[in-house]
């Protein structure tokens, strides 16, 4: 489950529990738009358990995306999905939009 937000010049893109492929498809589109427009983008992973590998490679598409919070296990999925040379990552949201 996730929930985008627009706040000034980012979009915060919420996201809880588990994250199936087509939901990372739709956080993707979002992301791709909003980056599009010129805003920033993060993506906040603080809640999420477990996400699809192969749905994290869409991210890598996406200039400039940033995420954060996620655990070590979050994190490594990032990675294994192939986006982990491509996503920027931080330890919190407010430090993604703080990073310039």
């Amino acid at each position: 489950m996730f929930e985008a937000r627009r706040q000034d010049e980012v979009t915060v893109i919420r996201c809880t529990g588990e994250l199936a492929r087509n939901e990372l498809v739709e956080i993707a589109a979002i992301a791709r738009r909003a980056r599009d427009e010129g805003r920033m983008v993060v993506v906040d992973l603080k809640r999420v358990t477990h996400l699809h590998y192969a749905g994290a490679a869409l991210l890598k598409a996406i200039p400039g995306l940033r995420a954060a919070g996620a655990s070590r296990y979050v994190r490594d999925l990032v990675f294994a999905g192939g986006a982990g040379g491509y996503v920027e990552i931080y330890p919190d949201v407010e430090e993604a939009v703080r990073a310039a």
